[in-house]
């Protein structure tokens, strides 16, 4: 629940700023990208930050201060663009203010992380469809708020759902951490990865941030692409991740019990990365919104395959005293990924302006590399996912809970 309502407000805004700097304030598409690029690399920051916070001082107190901060940086934003001030002022605000909010993601993972297996595959499930049932609603209700009444009420709608996520956290998680008490193990607790010890772990999340950084094509790129290239308008945007939003909702379980069913734990991610080729050939030949819904359909089916598993293998390298470490790199490098796609879609449309839909082609070439790297590396992901899996069962947590 907090994660559909938190999703609201945020997918409510993220799609539009760039629509809105590109449309409304004359923003070149590079320059766009290059905010989302800082974005991204403060972001990456602060899913590590948050992450080992969450290990140090417990996931609650990690949560509110994120959401706090949401509530007054929605607000500033808002006021930002309604009273047209500077564009520079946006495009440095923004990346600030997403370090602090961006922060609550990988507690709220730990928190579904640190149960038992099988909750944890359902916990993860449910997380997912919560995140992108509010991606339905948000990007439609900021469409039609964008249309009818400006972009900066569209952050009014941003704040007011941080603030009820604050009255959720507050009500429903416990405080303190993970555990009861650390216990002492040999050798301690592993939290910095080590390429001679961890070279399977980091070569997966070096994949999985190239895989989200191919998914991350779906929205600041799309967005700029449909509006200000195809010349769609902010409510058609909306509706198009409307129905991709409703699509995770009304899949991901039926598709959830076909990859739990495959022996391999990297065929998922194959899958995944091979739906995208397909989606970005798509949208390099379309040019109409229902040719652009069906490429949304097919990549939205891609991301299915992609986020739970890959999240599920890392939980699993995981131990409990390190849940929230893990799951900050994790969130760190899905999305790190996402924004610069940010930076990098925008730009290679900037470079191929005469014909733009190459920008799509060579985003195409780089999933189909990336599914030959899923697949190049699986082996020794199984091998490794395996062992961990026997050896360090996950446990349920005793002191934080969320609904």
């Amino acid at each position: 629940m907090q994660r559909m309502v938190n999703s609201i407000g945020w997918s409510a805004t993220i799609p539009f700023l760039a629509v809105y700097l590109a449309v409304n304030r004359s923003v070149p598409d590079t320059t766009i990208g290059l905010v989302y690029l800082v974005t991204g690399l403060l972001t990456f920051g602060s899913q590590i930050a948050g992450g080992r916070l969450t290990d140090s001082i417990g996931p609650k107190w990690v949560m509110l201060v994120s959401y706090i901060f949401s509530v007054a940086s929605s607000l500033v934003l808002g006021y930002l663009i309604d009273t047209n001030v500077s564009t520079i002022v946006i495009l440095v605000a923004y990346p600030i203010f997403n370090f602090v909010r961006g922060m609550s993601l990988p507690a709220v993972s730990a928190v579904v992380a640190n149960q038992s297996v099988e909750k944890v595959r359902s916990g993860m499930t449910f997380m997912t469809i919560g995140g992108n049932l509010g991606f339905a609603i948000g990007p439609a209700i900021g469409g039609i708020i964008a249309d009818s009444y400006g972009y900066g009420t569209v952050f009014l709608l941003a704040a007011a759902s941080a603030v009820v996520v604050i009255l959720m956290t507050v009500t429903w998680v416990r405080g303190g951490l993970l555990l009861d008490a650390l216990r002492s193990r040999a050798g301690g607790v592993k939290y910095l990865l080590r390429w001679k010890e961890d070279r399977t772990i980091i070569l997966t999340l070096v994949l999985i941030f190239c895989a989200f950084l191919s998914l991350g094509y779906e929205i600041v790129p799309f967005s700029l692409y449909t509006g200000s290239i195809l010349g769609f308008s902010d409510a058609q945007i909306g509706y198009i991740f409307t129905v991709s939003g409703i699509l995770i909702v009304v899949l991901q379980i039926p598709i959830s019990r076909i990859y739990t069913r495959m022996r391999l734990v990297g065929l998922p991610l194959v899958i995944g990365s091979l739906l995208a080729v397909a989606s970005f050939l798509l949208a390099s030949v379309s040019t109409t919104f229902a040719e652009m819904m069906l490429m949304m359909i097919i990549v939205t089916v891609g991301e299915i395959f992609l986020s739970v598993p890959s999240q599920l293998i890392i939980t699993a390298f995981s131990e409990a005293e390190n849940r929230g470490t893990y799951q900050g790199y994790y969130n760190a490098v899905s999305n790190g990924g996402r924004y610069i796609a940010s930076f990098i879609g925008p730009l290679s449309f900037s470079v191929f302006a005469s014909e733009p839909k190459f920008g799509w082609v060579l985003i195409a070439i780089f999933s189909a590399l990336l599914a030959v790297g899923f697949l190049v590396i699986s082996p020794s992901m199984q091998r490794e996912y395996n062992a961990v899996s026997h050896a360090r069962p996950l446990e349920p947590s005793s002191d934080a809970e969320g609904h």
